[in-house]
């Protein structure tokens, strides 16, 4: 599996880091709710920065929020960072039940689609997202 691309520079990792956290909210705050790690709410974008990976980490609890216009418009951000990447966790469990790791992989030249469809509610199985390609063990 492919690792992010790593900042060695401390100062301009966290300056990046900053700047895109506060771009991807904005985006986001216009198409749904924020919640939390608890999955309350329609997706939580991780608000700690880990340090020298080139990558922010967002949750998406309402299948709703995940359209092709919603990729667009996270990608276009990169546009301005095209080492970093967004990725996109997808969990919305139903009465219970949970559903294997899966999401995608935002960059600014490309969109990497690891979704397991066969999990998601008949109305979202034949979502597609213009322009992604299936990932591999070596994304």
């Amino acid at each position: 599996m492919k690792m992010p691309a790593v900042i060695e520079n401390e100062e301009k990792q966290a300056r990046e880091w900053d700047a895109l956290y506060r771009r991807i909210i904005f985006e986001l705050q216009q198409l749904g709710a924020e919640g939390d790690a608890l999955g309350r709410k329609d997706y939580w974008l991780l608000d700690d920065n880990y340090g020298v990976y080139a990558q922010q980490l967002l949750y998406i609890n309402n299948l709703d929020l995940l359209t092709t216009p919603m990729v667009k418009s996270l990608q276009s951000i990169l546009s301005d960072y095209p080492h970093w990447e967004i990725v996109v966790a997808v969990d919305v469990p139903r009465a219970g039940e949970r559903w294997p790791k899966m999401g995608l992989k935002i960059r600014a030249h490309e969109i990497i689609d690891g979704l397991q469809r066969r999990y998601f509610p008949p109305e979202y199985r034949n979502l597609t997202f213009d322009g992604s390609r299936p990932g591999t063990e070596r994304d």
